[in-house]
Parts: structure tokens; C-alpha cells; sequence
């Protein structure tokens, strides 16, 4: 599962690093994935994985819930950079969405800093806390959409 996400990660930073700037293309540029696409393929496995991490032992386990902090906030920049663009271009550009994504990034960066400090309280603290609220409230509002 994790060379999954990390291969799928990886395919959307060359993706992004590859592509003109939206700027030199003016507005024909197309979001190369959806909103849906960049949920079920990275954030939802991701948050999965660190929703899931307790008891960690190795190096290995935590550089896993490391990167999947990193592409939570790689799949976040995807969306608050791309959606825009997309099918579902009207919510996402609303308010409430934008702010649930950056809550969501930002929960990110605190599971990232639990893991440099291997602190598995604050790890928890920043999966339950800081990351279930702005995915759960924006399922709540947007999903059924």
C-alpha cells in the first residue's frame, strides 16, 4: 500500500513539475484529475494511513506516516491549485471548501512534526483532533454533491 501512494505521489509531483505554469496557457488548461480522483488515490488512503498509526516502532513506520503527511499536503496543494479549474470548480471555490482544505494541510504539517518528534500523543492528537474535523465537516457539506 504504501509504494502505492508513495508511486501515485510521486506521478502527481512530475505531473505538476512537467506541466507549463497555468499562466502561459491561460485558462485552456485542464486539472489533470478531479477532485474525487485526488481524494480516493491519495488523501483517502493517506489520512487512512495515519488515522491508523499507532504503537510505532521502526524508522520504517513512521517515514510511512511521514510521507503520507506529505502527500496529504501534496494532494491538498493539487486541489486548492487545480480544482479551481475542474467539473467542480463552483464548491471549490467557495469559502468553506478552502478552508477545510487548508485545516486539512495544516493538520499535515502538525502529524509531520509529531513524527520528528516521534511523539506518538501528538501524532494522535494531530490525526484526531486537527485532521478528522476539517475531512469529516467537508464530507458532511460536499460529498453528497
Amino acid at each position: 500500500m504504501k509504494s502505492k501512494i508513495l508511486s501515485v505521489f510521486i506521478g502527481l509531483l512530475v505531473l505538476c513539475w512537467t506541466l507549463p505554469a497555468r499562466s502561459q496557457l491561460g485558462d485552456t488548461l485542464q486539472p489533470p484529475l478531479s477532485v474525487k480522483q485526488i481524494m480516493n488515490a491519495l488523501i483517502t488512503p493517506s489520512s487512512a494511513t495515519i488515522w491508523g498509526a499507532y504503537q510505532l516502532e521502526t524508522e520504517a513506520e513512521w517515514l510511512e506516516i511521514e510521507n503520507a503527511a506529505l502527500t496529504v499536503i501534496a494532494a491538498g496543494s493539487l486541489l486548492a491549485g487545480w480544482a479551481a479549474g475542474s467539473e467542480d470548480q463552483a464548491w471549490a471555490a467557495e469559502a468553506d471548501w478552502q478552508s477545510y482544505n487548508s485545516q486539512m494541510m495544516a493538520a499535515a504539517r502538525l502529524v509531520i512534526t509529531a513524527v520528528g518528534q516521534k511523539d506518538e500523543a501528538a501524532l494522535s492528537s494531530a490525526g484526531n483532533d486537527a485532521l478528522y474535523p476539517p475531512c469529516e465537516s467537508c464530507h458532511q457539506q460536499y460529498q453528497a454533491r
